[in-house]
């Protein structure tokens, strides 16, 4: 699948028109017109504006393989995709390098962090490498003892 199309599929499944696209991502309508037909290059502002737009994760337009987005691509959750907008992480050219720089950090200070900030929610942990350890366990000593 190329990118033009996944953008006509999700138009007419939206019911938007061309000018609802121009509009987001700050062309003409003639340009929205060559983009959904394949004629004018998507450029990464687009990329990130179509992101914003449609509320789905870049992987998707990136991925030949789905005309439409599965709900794993679906950022619209609680308005992910204004909050993400919000925060740069769109702008950072590799926010996976980034998460494991901050787990790494976040888990050498672990106490610390925890103490800092202690109503992190389960899923804010995990997303960490913060994940609960079992009651009774701690590190090494529960399997040295087995």
């Amino acid at each position: 699948m190329l990118i033009h199309e996944k953008i006509s599929a999700l138009l007419e499944q939206r019911r938007l028109k061309k000018r609802d696209l121009a509009r987001a991502l700050g062309v003409s309508p003639q340009t929205a017109t060559d983009i959904c037909k394949g004629r004018s290059a998507i450029t990464l502002p687009h990329l990130r504006n179509l992101i914003t737009f449609f509320e789905v994760r870049a992987e998707f337009w990136l991925d030949d393989e789905r005309l439409v987005p599965a709900d794993m691509d679906r950022l619209a959750n609680r308005g992910a995709a204004a909050a993400l907008d919000r925060s740069g992480l769109l702008q950072v050219e590799d926010p996976e390098r980034l998460m494991i720089r901050l787990r790494t950090f976040v888990q050498r200070h672990r106490s610390e962090f925890l103490a800092a900030f202690p109503d992190l929610s389960p899923a804010e942990r995990r997303l960490l490498g913060l994940g609960e350890q079992a009651a009774g366990t701690v590190g090494q000593v529960a399997s040295a003892q087995s």
